[in-house]
């Protein structure tokens, strides 16, 4: 982007991750590649950002009518990411939407055919596609250099207090006033790692995809999950994804991303941008992987369409399918408060599930439910298993229609 004029951008949400972006919008444009023209939110801003303050993205787009803004970014409440999105499309504005992109499915042929009909690009914020490392173990997958694979491990073992999910009126719900959230463990915090596992999967659309199993459960006092089993079985020929996720651990770890076979294996930490090969003799290589900020990729994309968006919205299709048998199963079972040990005070008390570490790794390598590893707070009349079918009138794959609402199917296992 050398010599090209900044990007013109508006930032919706400023506040909680929006934050982040405050940030780094204020770095991009010291380095000449983005000017904020204006920022949106509820609740007044700081001082320095008064001049530029709008209470809604209509007000903002009306003040600039004459030259809007060439990108929006939305970092607000995951139930009004596709309504958002419309209005800056309609705009002629490109979008940059913080994951997970729509709460539903049927959003996502939604947003799609907006951006498809504004001639506009959508980058989603899964921040490990920023990272080289995901593309690295999809092509040693892709090259054969393991040797057969047959699973993409994802696990992660966090820690949330009740803080946490106290922070806003939509943390840790399913549903809010009739809509949906999906502000679940797989579908929010550690949805970076889910994504990063299809990818490397090379799980990339809807129709890639046989059937999802999940089994959701939660200690924390919400709505949602906090600790769930996800199995993505592929419609082809290739590995399935096997996602082992919890906010409740006794410590925090960085979450990883493994492949394996009889060459070897290949673990990824996404958030330090790390990897570790292991040969067949057990010698350890780590490798470093370069980074690029999603939002600086859009801003070149912008510039120069030749330059390809690192995570497109059309590439968030199987994470969307993911979302949606989640919010298809049942409300997650709660864990029994005789597995849960609380450790600190109020709002900075966390719960810590009996063994968690244990079950979250022997799912990983049995490849099935909690419940089906003798864990003791698990039944399996929690798994549910969700398949996608159908095909969409524009050629790409559409919502399942097996259903009334035309999400698909769900199966409840018995015990």
């Amino acid at each position: 982007m050398t010599g090209a004029a900044p990007v013109r951008i508006a930032l919706v949400g400023t506040r909680g991750f929006g934050k982040v972006h405050l940030q780094n919008l204020e770095r991009l444009t010291a380095a000449g590649t983005a000017e904020l023209i204006g920022v949106v939110d509820i609740a007044e801003p700081p001082e320095q950002l008064r001049g530029i303050w709008h209470r809604d993205l209509a007000a903002l787009l009306a003040a600039h009518a004459t030259k809007p803004p060439e990108v929006v970014v939305i970092a607000t409440p995951i139930d009004t990411h596709v309504p958002l999105a419309r209005q800056a499309l309609a705009a002629g504005c490109h979008v940059y939407l913080e994951k997970p992109p729509v709460p539903a499915l049927e959003d996502h042929w939604t947003l799609l055919e907006a951006a498809e009909a504004a001639g506009r690009a959508v980058q989603v914020g899964f921040q490990a596609r920023g990272g080289a490392g995901v593309d690295a173990l999809r092509e040693q997958l892709c090259s054969g250099a393991l040797g057969p694979v047959d699973t993409v491990r994802v696990h992660g073992a966090w820690t949330r207090d009740r803080a946490y999910y106290r922070r806003s009126p939509w943390a840790g719900r399913r549903r809010l006033e009739g809509r949906r959230v999906a502000d679940g463990v797989a579908t929010n915090p550690l949805a970076h790692g889910v994504h990063a596992g299809l990818v490397i999967a090379g799980i990339d659309r809807i129709e890639d995809i046989a059937a999802i199993t999940t089994e959701l459960r939660r200690a924390h006092d919400i709505e949602a999950d906090d600790t769930t089993f996800l199995r993505i079985d592929p419609a082809g020929p290739g590995p399935a994804v096997l996602c082992a996720l919890t906010t409740t651990a006794p410590a925090q770890s960085p979450p990883w991303v493994e492949i394996s076979g009889p060459g070897g294996s290949r673990r990824l930490s996404y958030t330090e941008d790390l990897s570790w090969h292991t040969g067949p003799d057990g010698e350890v290589t780590e490798h470093h992987h370069p980074r690029t900020d999603l939002v600086e990729n859009l801003l070149a994309h912008v510039r120069d369409p030749q330059a390809a968006l690192l995570s497109p919205l059309e590439a968030s299709g199987a994470f969307s399918a993911v979302l949606e048998a989640i919010q298809s199963a049942p409300d997650p079972t709660v864990i029994d408060a005789e597995h849960v040990t609380w450790i600190g005070d109020g709002e900075a008390a966390h719960p810590v599930v009996d063994g968690i570490e244990d079950a979250l790794l022997a799912a990983l390598e049995a490849g099935t439910p909690f419940s089906r590893n003798g864990v003791s707070w698990a039944r399996a009349d929690a798994i549910t298993t969700w398949h996608p079918h159908g095909e969409h009138p524009h050629g790409a794959s559409q919502p399942p229609t097996a259903r009334a609402d035309g999400r698909g199917t769900t199966q409840k296992e018995t015990a």
